[in-house]
């Protein structure tokens, strides 16, 4: 079943790139690491054939062209120079993979229809996972002793993970999805389609909120802080009463996680502590030019430092970036993102087409929520939240490229 499935992915996505793009979105979270990082370089591959042999598409250039090459030169190089160049290469594989698949969505999604039907099928596909994670809920599934702190947290039993293995790796996932979601609600007309989204919102939400993922929760907090700036400032001050009727409303389990954020007695919070500050004596070490590209360097070299504790990357995304890839690299992905938003923010503020106005402040929202989280943990570790990441990108320059088109037919007109 899986063999005939993967044949006629293929032949549909040869038929219609599109279509690739949309299965790719939606097989990520269900099949195994290594066929959806085939897949997207299979799509990446069928993208090149027809712009080489078919001349069926054109290049579209971005802002992010330089920062992102310049990001690729950066981990080449420190893949050749890593401490395991061979440990290097996977990690090497899934960006390239992944900034690869960004490369494909840009030129081939052209206009708002396009845009919608990709973006829905994210929607949709979280929602898949979120259900299943209530489902786990529902029947009480076991969990790892190591997820939860029991004198810290007396009224926690579960922690969904959905189809992720781990909560914090769903929660990354959903606080992605859940303001893309949450801006199809808010655009969309029609009493059906604001009934559907406002659903999947609900259901994303409390998929979220049940992985009991403090980071995932911070995060969401923080992106839906930037959307409602985005859109409609004078929401802001609405947020605090709603806040402080939730917090008196919350069941005791949550309320005891929350209360647990600041608690530096808590074996999460005082685990990662210890991460971070072996960590910094790794990068004073390596500050220049880092271990070497990805999570296996990094945990080689941790080792030598303290052998007590069984670590595979920083509980930090920025951290692991320099102690990876040194000053340099830290820098390039901190231009990249800031460039990203800066033109992005530009273009919010000036377009007056509604529909991109709102998609865009929930992509926005969906990047900012994950790079929040980012904070406490290294987002950029696993295939399925590093193609998702770069995927959202990819959303962000799709809306720049149509609303840049629409600006240069109005000046026509």
């Amino acid at each position: 079943m899986k063999l005939i499935g993967g044949i006629v992915a293929a032949i549909l996505s040869i038929y219609n790139i599109n279509i690739g793009i949309m299965l790719v979105i939606f097989s990520l979270p269900f099949v195994s690491k290594i066929n959806s990082l085939m897949f997207a370089i299979f799509i990446v591959c069928v993208f090149l054939f027809k712009l080489f042999c078919t001349e069926r598409y054109s290049l579209r250039k971005s802002f992010l062209d330089v920062p992102i090459i310049v990001y690729v030169i950066i981990i080449l190089i420190t893949t050749v120079t890593s401490y395991n160049p061979q440990g290097s290469f996977r990690d090497l594989a899934i960006h390239l993979s992944a900034i690869g698949l960004v490369f494909v969505i840009v030129n081939i999604i052209k206009n708002k229809n396009q845009l919608n039907i990709i973006l829905t099928t994210f929607i949709f596909t979280a929602t898949i996972v979120a259900l299943y994670g209530l489902y786990q809920y529902k029947v009480g599934v076991k969990i790892d002793d190591a997820w939860v702190d029991v004198a810290n947290n007396p009224s926690l039993r579960t922690r969904i993970f959905s189809v992720f293995g781990n909560p914090n790796i769903l929660a990354e996932y959903l606080i992605m999805a859940i303001p893309v979601s949450l801006s199809f609600f808010w655009v969309s007309k029609k009493i059906y389609k604001k009934a559907i989204f406002s659903l999947t919102t609900i259901i994303l939400t409390l998929a979220l909120i049940l992985t009991f993922s403090r980071g995932g929760w911070l995060g969401f907090a923080f992106s839906m802080f930037i959307f409602v700036l985005l859109i409609e400032k004078r929401l802001l001050l609405s947020l605090i009463p709603f806040g402080i009727i939730s917090f008196f409303a919350m069941p005791s389990s949550i309320l005891h996680r929350i209360m647990t954020i600041g608690n530096l007695k808590d074996s999460s919070n005082a685990y990662r502590i210890k991460v971070w500050d072996i960590t910094l004596d790794i990068i004073k070490d390596n500050w220049i030019s880092g271990v070497g590209f990805g999570y296996i360097p990094f945990r080689e070299t941790f080792v030598k430092y303290i052998r007590t504790m069984n670590v595979y990357h920083a509980h930090n995304t920025y951290l692991e970036t320099m102690a990876e890839l040194g000053i340099g690299g830290l820098i390039v992905l901190l231009i990249l993102i800031f460039i990203n938003y800066k033109y992005s923010i530009l273009n919010l503020m000036k377009t007056e087409d509604r529909y991109i106005k709102v998609i865009s402040a929930g992509v926005l929202a969906g990047l900012s929520a994950i790079l929040f989280h980012g904070l406490v943990e290294n987002i950029l570790y696993l295939p399925r939240i590093i193609i998702t990441f770069w995927t959202l990108i990819a959303f962000n320059l799709v809306i720049l490229n149509i609303s840049s088109s629409k600006s240069k037919c109005n000046k026509l007109d």
